[in-house]
Parts: C-alpha cells; sequence; structure tokens
C-alpha cells in the first residue's frame, strides 16, 4: 500500500470520533424514559460497588441511581456521544446514604487523562468535590460546602467548560474557576451514585437513591 493511500486510510478511520464530538447536539432530558440512542447503563465495578443496570430506574419522570438496602452496589449511566466543549447540568437530589457519593462528570479512558468532575456528599452535611484530570495526573481538586442539605431537595450542579478552562457552578453561582490544566479532549458525560474505597461506612439500611428530574446539555 502506497504511503499516501495509508494515511487516507488512517483519516477516514480517525475522523469519525471527532466529528462525533465536534457535532454534538444540545439536549434536555426530563427522563420520561431512559433514551437508548443518549445514554447507556454502566455495568462494572467501581470502588466498593457493582454498578449495574438494574439500579438505573426511570419513572414519573425522573431518573433514579439506586442504592439497594444491605449493599454498596450503586447505578450509574454514561451519554452514547462524547463532548469537547459546552455546559451541563443536571438538576438532582442526592441519596442519604452517608459514605457514599453522586457524581456528574466528563471522562475519557484512560484513567487520569481526562476528567472533570462533581462529586457530592452523600449525606446532609453539603460537601462537594470539584476535580479535574488532564495528561495523565490530577491538576485540581477543590471541597466546598454548600450551606444546605443536598438530600432534601432539588439543585443544579453545572459544568461549563472549553478551551482549557472549567467553571463550576451550583444553583447559578459559579463556585470554582479553573484557566489551565483542564483537558481539551471529547469525553462522555456520567451520572452516578456509588460507594468509593476511600470512604469508610457501612450499607445504607433501606432503598436509597439519587434522583435526577433534568440533565440537559448546550454547546458553546
Amino acid at each position: 500500500m502506497s504511503r499516501l493511500l495509508l494515511l487516507a486510510v488512517l483519516a477516514v478511520l480517525i475522523v469519525p470520533s471527532t466529528a462525533n464530538a465536534a457535532t454534538a447536539t444540545a439536549f434536555s432530558d426530563g427522563f420520561s424514559t431512559l433514551e437508548a440512542t443518549r445514554w447507556t447503563a454502566g455495568e462494572h465495578q467501581l470502588g466498593r460497588s457493582a454498578l449495574t443496570a438494574g439500579n438505573v430506574v426511570v419513572g414519573n419522570g425522573a431518573l433514579a441511581l439506586v442504592l439497594p438496602d444491605g449493599t454498596t452496589d450503586g447505578g450509574e449511566i454514561r451519554s452514547t456521544q462524547t463532548y469537547a466543549s459546552g455546559v451541563a447540568t443536571a438538576r438532582m437530589q442526592v441519596a442519604d446514604a452517608p459514605s457514599s457519593i453522586t457524581g456528574f462528570f466528563l471522562y475519557a479512558a484512560p484513567d487520569y487523562a481526562s476528567e472533570i468532575d462533581i462529586e457530592v456528599f452523600n449525606d446532609p452535611s453539603g460537601r462537594v468535590m470539584f476535580t479535574t484530570y488532564a495528561g495523565g495526573r490530577q491538576t485540581h481538586t477543590e471541597t466546598r460546602t454548600l450551606g444546605f442539605d443536598p438530600t432534601a431537595a432539588m439543585h443544579d450542579y453545572e459544568i461549563a467548560w472549553s478551551n482549557g478552562r472549567v467553571t463550576f457552578s451550583v444553583d447559578g453561582t459559579a463556585l470554582r474557576t479553573w484557566n489551565n490544566g483542564v483537558t481539551k479532549l471529547p469525553m462522555n458525560l456520567f451520572a452516578n451514585a456509588w460507594f468509593p474505597s476511600w470512604l469508610d461506612g457501612l450499607a445504607p439500611a433501606g432503598r436509597r437513591a439519587t434522583v435526577i428530574d433534568q440533565i440537559e446539555y448546550r454547546r458553546r
């Protein structure tokens, strides 16, 4: 095969994933159903949790990421599209299940290569972590206290990112901006509820769930 022909073949193989991110369409999902063209349910181990499709439940216009009674299992959804920049917002009420967290984040494999996280502690403390990874390492992390009980009501959590910059907002108030150390690569959008190995505690005595009534994405 000639060198020019080989380059042409490689170009055809490489373009689709980039085009997927470049042409990502805006959406607002109120979860009347789990749209198979938009989301897939996670099936893997994460921390102390087995994330299973059975713990992803849609009903009454909301998505529930279930933490079952007596286990440390959890649930996760992942977007089918990738996004290189934009504004992603989740309106959610996190589970009251101490020693677990709810994540709303962007990620692309391998670990530490490309990630932008909001992680809310699933307890009344109001603690939230903002974290970024790029180039194989953690580039930023900060823990804040929100000033409200995130298990008691719905709140809006937002990630706005582009050109190596990110701003994290809660209920329309910007809480942290970083202007460097932020990946520019396309990533999938995730939401999950799970038990990290770095948090001690027991499984919930009773079914708990993070409830999300809307996720939206808009381009920028």
